[in-house]
């Protein structure tokens, strides 16, 4: 029974022991966003823990496009993958880790999952490997720019402002808000044809253009003499994260004016209003002495 019990030991004791000497992938990145119009970066690193490396192997979505056999008489191996090219001159593979430079990006195709894979020489024959998710978008480097919004506006007005965002890959969506909610679909037109800028055959950058259309009228007013209204366009990309790639936003306040409000608030105010008649009697007799005092 004590002999079984110390076996088992030692041979738990030796697995714990292999697990921590053999190999470890220790770190891999690569962004979970990525431009285009820039090289993509993958890092990969590894620790052997004594043992021989074999090969490092980077696939994407399952499909190997490189690899590392330090060994064989040709170190470098690649392999044809839609939407992946190595910049061979700008990558670097060694014992402790492999970094890639992927250039000429293009959207949808280089999007994908990323992952490397090592594996170490025979008697071990271990494997370890990381995967991440990699979007590739050219997001809008500039807010969306708002025009046409006037300073005031009178109760009773239309409200037109022009919203345009900046360029991106997809195509950029915009939402209106006003006082920080949401405006509804009905009162916003998109228009139908988009300004591209020029780019190349991989990114097709464009920008969105949308009118916001609101009738400024009581409800908006909410009985005041002067309502300010908060007006904000945003532009985000569909299917992207926010986390990521938090959408971009204009906002620029308009004054909206109750003609009657602002007469009646005057009237109420004024001290030669209706509702004071002392204040005319007041003004009366002033007159009259003065007057007098002329004659």
């Amino acid at each position: 029974m004590f002999g079984t019990t110390v076996v088992c030991l030692i041979a738990a004791l030796q697995i714990l022991v292999d697990n921590c000497l053999g190999l470890r992938l220790t770190n891999m990145t690569a962004p979970a966003l990525q431009d285009p119009r820039r090289d993509m970066e993958l890092h990969c690193r590894f620790d052997m823990g004594g043992e021989e490396l074999y090969a490092v192997k980077w696939y994407k979505d399952d499909h190997e496009f490189f690899r590392y056999t330090p060994a064989a008489a040709v170190s470098i191996t690649q392999f044809p993958v839609d939407g992946v090219h190595v910049d061979r001159q700008n990558s670097r593979c060694m014992p402790e880790g492999c970094d890639l430079l992927l250039k000429e990006l293009s959207r949808p195709q280089s999007s994908g999952a990323y992952r490397c894979e090592v594996s170490s020489e025979a008697p071990a024959f271990r494997l370890a490997s990381q995967t991440h998710n990699v979007t590739v978008a050219a997001i809008p480097e500039e807010r969306p720019k708002i025009e046409h919004l006037q300073e005031s506006y009178l109760l009773g007005d239309e409200l037109r402002a022009k919203c345009t965002s900046g360029y991106g890959d997809p195509k950029p969506a915009l939402t209106w808000y006003v006082n920080k909610q949401p405006v509804s679909g009905k009162l916003i037109q998109e228009l139908s044809s988009s300004p591209t800028k020029p780019s190349n055959d991989r990114i097709h950058l464009k920008s969105t253009i949308s009118i916001l259309s609101l009738h400024l009228d009581k409800k908006i007013a909410q009985n005041r003499a002067r309502t300010p209204l908060e007006i904000t366009c945003e532009s985000s990309i569909d299917g992207i994260n926010q986390a990521v790639a938090p959408p971009l936003a204009t906002t620029k306040t308009t004054m909206v004016l109750d003609q009657n409000q602002i007469v009646n608030n005057q009237k109420l105010h004024s001290p030669y209003s209706g509702g004071s008649k002392v204040a005319h009697r007041v003004a009366s007799v002033v007159l009259f002495v003065v007057a007098a005092r002329w004659c």
